[in-house]
């Protein structure tokens, strides 16, 4: 009891600080008054950061290079944010980085390590009709009840998790039927939690995003495919004049906004070209996402895919743009030499969809437990996450995968996920799913990950062996420490899970 007063009198103080930290940055005037003001704060901050010292301490070195994510900072305080997005930002985000690191720590003390974050798709309807769509295939209705979304996200905190990604479907066309609570009742009442939103951006009409900006914990992530032509012919006529429309009261409003992107072998050139991302800094969009066509969904077309010298093109601009640009991209395929490989099976997120099957992915349309079955077995999200086909999958990666450049278990090393859901019986979570690991699209899956290594592979061996290493960040020693962890990792939690199943067996008897 007195830890827990203790605690919560720190993350008050923690809270205090911090607000008046990122008010003191927004008021500030130009850059010079900015990043002088920034070397105050950091140096405060540095007090309270506690085992999370040395990433600060990263920060702080970035700081000193004016590297360009310390400008995209300065934009966000600045010009982007209102006052209740930035006290939102700054709770969910920075406190609780802080204060929660404890409980996670006594939790990877009982062998249990939470994931960054996980997406929920609570409903799959949608009111586009895009070719290729990964989510086309699962079963329209109703989705997830809002008790059930309460209860996860519920279950997610108990487990240290703060951030939480909302998918569909598109996620604001979702109302629950029977209380007609929508996705910001959720937000507003788990407002200790963090939100990004994936959405197509066209129901983001002026009151929509006036309840978005009263809220302050939810940042919406509006895909496209390019330019207009790109986005139009994929989404439909007028897609694109709706969502620029919408980027605009977005910032105007105060909202953090990001974008996502679907690669595909039509319109790899066009974004990856500066000028594609410069009108996006230039329409005040702070973050983004890069994701490879998967042939799953919707039609699924092998033609879609991006070359393997297309993905290498994606890697070598993303990885140029972030020494470069004010604007924070990820790339879940290319970026595994910096996050130690494929981050799905739990092992830093995982997916449930609009029935509650818990995949790997969302990309992966197989599933062994669905949410409400654990619920009616006394589990929950802590024994799907360490459940024995999330375990195989992330086994044999370890196994069959030293290449982080490959990190994909569905297109770049095929044979894990075949193996994993034949071993697991895993079963399909819509009709068609089985598609991608057998037949004509299986067999094109073993020619592209064959050319996809050959291609990479050398480039991956000159990463570890120092090639890319620099003053600040030694890519090599992280993709080290990363083979480590994962084996070290993996062996703690299913040494710790068999243990559970052995213990909740002798109770029963």
């Amino acid at each position: 009891m007195v830890e827990q007063l203790g605690l919560g009198l720190k993350k008050k103080i923690l809270e205090h600080q911090i607000y008046r930290y990122l008010s003191r940055l927004a008021l500030t005037r130009n850059e010079d008054d900015f990043y002088s003001e920034f070397d105050t704060v950091l140096k405060g901050l540095y007090k309270f950061a506690g085992p999370n010292k040395p990433a600060l301490e990263n920060v702080m070195r970035a700081f000193q290079r004016k590297h360009p994510l310390t400008e995209l900072a300065r934009l966000i305080l600045q010009k982007r944010l209102s006052k209740v997005a930035r006290e939102r930002l700054a709770r969910n985000f920075f406190c609780d980085w802080i204060t929660e690191a404890k409980s996670r720590e006594k939790l990877e003390e009982e062998g249990f390590k939470a994931p960054w974050f996980f997406v929920i798709s609570p409903t799959n309807t949608c009111n586009l009709n895009c070719y290729g769509c990964y989510a086309h295939e699962y079963q329209k209705g109703q989705g997830l009840s809002y008790a059930t979304l309460d209860r996860i996200v519920k279950e997610a905190k108990e487990l240290g998790v703060r951030f939480l990604t909302i998918s569909g479907g598109e996620p604001f066309y979702y109302r629950d039927k029977e209380t007609g609570k929508d996705l910001w009742d959720l937000a507003k009442k788990h407002n200790d939690m963090y939100f990004q939103i994936y959405t197509n951006g066209t129901l983001l009409d002026e009151k929509t995003i006036e309840r978005l900006a009263k809220i302050g914990n939810i940042a919406p992530a509006i895909s496209m495919e390019g330019f207009e032509k790109e986005t139009d012919e994929r989404r439909g006529r007028g897609v694109w004049e709706k969502i620029n429309k919408a980027r605009q009261d977005l910032y105007q409003a105060g909202v953090l906004q990001g974008f996502s992107v679907t690669v595909t072998r039509q319109n790899a050139e066009v974004v990856t070209s500066d000028e594609f991302m410069d009108n996006l800094i230039a329409n005040n969009i702070s973050f983004g996402w890069y994701f490879i066509y998967i042939p799953i969904g919707k039609s699924p077309a092998v033609e879609l895919m991006p070359t393997p010298e297309q993905r290498s093109k994606l890697r070598e601009k993303i990885w140029e743009w972030r020494s470069k640009k004010p604007i924070f991209i990820g790339d879940f395929w290319d970026d595994g030499p910096w996050v130690g490989g494929c981050i799905a099976s739990g092992r830093k997120y995982f997916h449930i969809n609009s029935k509650g099957d818990i995949e790997p992915c969302v990309f992966v349309h197989f599933a062994v437990d669905n949410i409400f079955n654990l619920w009616k077995e006394g589990k929950g999200l802590r024994e799907a996450i360490h459940s024995p086909f999330f375990f195989s999958i992330r086994r044999k990666q370890l196994e069959k995968n030293d290449n982080f450049l490959t990190p994909c278990s569905i297109i770049d090393k095929p044979e894990i996920l075949r193996e994993a859901v034949r071993e697991h019986n895993a079963y399909p979570t819509h009709k068609g799913a089985e598609t991608i690991i057998e037949g004509k699209i299986a067999h094109f899956l073993d020619d592209y990950s064959k050319r996809l290594d050959e291609l990479t592979r050398p480039e991956f061996e000159k990463m570890v062996a120092g090639e890319y290493d620099s003053s600040v960040v030694k890519l090599s020693k992280t993709i080290e420490n990363h083979r480590r962890k994962n084996r070290e990792e993996l062996e703690i939690q299913e040494k710790a899970a068999k243990e559970k199943t052995t213990s909740r067996g002798k109770r029963k008897k």
